[in-house]
């Protein structure tokens, strides 16, 4: 295989493509793209007639050479750009060994009476000559990865790991006001500290305070300047100015040592209900910050881990592919995700034989065979786990101990364990006992692994251990710094709420869930729960609403399954609404869609059991719970499931003891 094919270059061959790979690389150096306008109309036409202005007017400590590099691959004549994409990181590793200046461009000429070249001779610097190079580089790919890691604060072999400014380390500055009359300060300031506040609450940031701050209140240093005399890897600016009867707050996250750009975003605030949405805003501001910090620290880990260039750019091209793969997932494109996770898994293992000593390739084609194992049922899913189980092992064989290994190996064996794969009630008490102790361990050597920690919460739950389930679930919540986990951690907030009858916190959680992640299925789910329970009214015609678009919003294999809990949960809010007779028809009707391959675990008869006890069907629940019993025998029904609160209305029937046993 030919390093073009190991890394994909052979897809990126274009000088359409080379442009736009240039447009890249000038936004990750300079920290703003290359035009803008006021409309895409507007930037189109820049593209095509305007000359790029100087990336070293902006950034002074961009040289002529990379300078030359940008301006050839930003060439408005498609023959005045590099050929290829190993022509384009071939320059790039040039640069980087210090051979670039030596070379003699064959188009120099040409490239002479380009706008590029008036512009340099306008600013006084001597453009250097170029040459059209011949060979391929296997690390172009995805943001030409040898170039950009090269370049990027912190990168390079010998910057791997030793230096750099942590971008947990975050400065707030003061936003501008930039109203006319000046007289939004109030707002600026008050946005600020706000932000402050709740960023200074996450215990894995370590956030410069208003007095740190303060004095570079209105500064015209550079932002890279008071990153360095700050210490800081992450910088905030932003400003408000009015816009109509609105205010709009925009907001902008900047590295601390070079001052590129991480992210943008904008809000804009009714003027008349500032006060009202101030909190609601510095929270948003606060989410969006710290998941895009997330991505940033996650770059520089998996960077920090490896000194082989190829290896890195690998992993960074699977991850990209990850991404994508759920996107085709939330599209509800399953056989496109599947696939994508599976040239993801070829990159990582090109990315392993590149850099056998680097063990997050590792980890992270265990990963992805867990997420392949989630599109199967039953034994269908079974491979999947083996291999990510594998991977588990060959990583905890180089260092037993390893945080991240165990959460893997721990993460799969409860998924092994969910699969049923062995009738032997002692095979499958190890699986679980396995689970929890790789999870238990995992999580006290690192507590910050949130997805960690929300699995054990899963599998405290299944030692029916509510309390310590929802102490994980709170754990993961405090730890989870760069939001990472935030749907699986609110999903299980809620359900060991629920569990524990806290329904003001079960509220809450489902409420915070629902506008976070408004097309997340489970956060439609938490709703008809809630109705199905003493915590909220019961309102059939929004249940009935609920329940078509959960159905519409859960994922493949398992819309079938939760189709039919969402109309037998409309079948319980019919009751407690008053229209018992109703609910049991609709209850009826449910079930008869229920088959054992929708729902092998027969979960189905649980959750029909307790909607049975809100339309006055007490028999009927304890015929159903007494089958669901038998087919889970690992439940302690006669302690703790039956204990708890859902089954209260029947713990006082006489038929209770077919269920709990005798004298129970």
């Amino acid at each position: 295989m030919s390093p073009e094919q190991a890394m994909g270059l052979e897809t990126i061959d274009g000088r359409s493509d080379i442009y736009s790979l240039g447009c890249m690389l000038y936004e990750m150096l300079v920290g703003q793209v290359p035009f803008t306008g006021p409309n895409p109309q507007a930037i189109m036409a820049r593209h095509t007639m305007d000359a790029v202005s100087p990336p070293s007017i902006i950034r002074q400590t961009i040289t002529p050479e990379l300078e030359d590099i940008i301006f050839t691959a930003l060439a408005k004549a498609p023959a005045d750009r590099f050929r290829t994409a190993g022509e384009f990181a071939e320059a790039l590793s040039m640069l980087d060994s210090g051979t670039l200046a030596q070379q003699r461009y064959s188009r120099a000429s040409m490239m002479a009476r380009t706008a590029h070249t008036a512009a340099l001779e306008r600013t006084g610097r001597r453009r250097l000559p170029r040459k059209a190079v011949a060979a391929v580089s296997a690390v172009a790919a995805v943001g030409l990865g040898f170039g950009l890691w090269q370049l990027w604060p912190g990168g390079g072999a010998e910057a791997v790991g030793a230096g750099g400014l942590d971008p947990s380390n975050v400065a707030v500055l003061y936003f501008e006001d930039l109203s006319s009359a000046g007289d939004l300060g109030h707002v600026a300031d008050g946005l600020t500290e706000g932000l402050i506040d709740q960023l200074s609450q996450v215990r894995e940031l370590d956030v410069v305070s208003r007095n740190g701050v303060a004095q570079y209140r209105g500064s015209d240093l550079p932002r890279d300047s008071i990153g360095r005399a700050l210490g800081v890897g992450s910088i905030v600016i932003g400003s408000v100015e009015p816009e109509g009867r609105s205010l709009r707050v925009t907001t902008r996250l900047v590295d601390g040592e070079s001052a590129a750009e991480f992210s943008r975003a904008s809000f804009t605030l009714p003027a008349d209900e500032l006060l009202l949405v101030m909190d609601s805003v510095t929270q948003d501001v606060s989410r969006i910050l710290r998941e895009r910090l997330g991505e940033e620290v996650r770059t520089r880990e998996i960077r920090a881990g490896t000194g082989n260039v190829t290896a890195w750019t690998l992993v960074q091209r699977a991850e990209r592919l990850r991404k994508d793969a759920e996107a085709f997932v939330a599209a509800d494109d399953v056989p496109a995700a599947e696939a994508t996770l599976q040239r993801a898994d070829t990159l990582l293992a090109s990315a392993e034989a590149a850099d056998p000593d680097w063990v997050e390739p590792t980890l992270m084609r265990g990963w992805i065979a867990h997420r392949q194992s989630r599109f199967s049922r039953g034994f269908e899913a079974l491979p999947w786990v083996e291999a990510g189980l594998a991977h588990a092992d060959r990583a905890l064989g180089r260092d037993p101990n390893d945080p991240k290994a165990l959460a893997l190996r721990g993460t799969l064996r409860y998924r092994l364990w969910r699969l049923r794969v062995t009738d032997d009630p002692d095979e499958w008490q190890v699986l679980l006992d396995g689970a929890r102790d790789d999870l238990e361990a995992a999580v006290q050597a690192d507590p910050t692994l949130t997805d960690a920690l929300v699995t054990l919460s899963f599998v405290y739950y299944q030692y029916e251990d509510v309390a310590s389930a929802l102490m994980a679930a709170r754990r993961a919540y405090e730890e989870d710094a760069y939001l990472e986990a935030a749907d699986n951690v609110l999903n299980r907030l809620f359900w060991g709420s629920l569990d524990l009858e806290d329904f003001r916190q079960a509220r809450r959680w489902c409420a915070e869930g629902a506008r976070r992640f408004p097309d997340d299925h489970r956060f439609v789910e938490c709703q008809l729960w809630l109705m199905a329970t003493p915590a909220q009214p019961a309102d059939v015609e929004l249940a009935w609403r609920l329940a078509d678009r959960l159905a519409a919003l859960v994922p493949e294999p398992d819309r079938d399954g939760m189709s039919i809990q969402g109309e037998l949960m409309v079948g319980g809010i019919l009751g407690r609404a008053g229209m018992a007779d109703s609910g049991k028809a609709v209850l009826s009707r449910a079930r008869a869609r229920t088959t054992a391959e929708i729902d092998p675990t027969r979960y189905l008869w649980s959750v029909e059991a307790y909607m049975r006890t809100l339309v006055d069907d007490d028999d009927e629940a304890i015929e159903l719970l007494k089958r669901y019993v038998a087919a889970n025998p690992e439940h302690d029904w006669a302690g703790e499931a039956g204990a708890s609160w859902w089954w209260v209305e029947l713990r006082g029937h006489p038929r209770w003891s077919e269920i709990v046993g005798p004298g129970r």
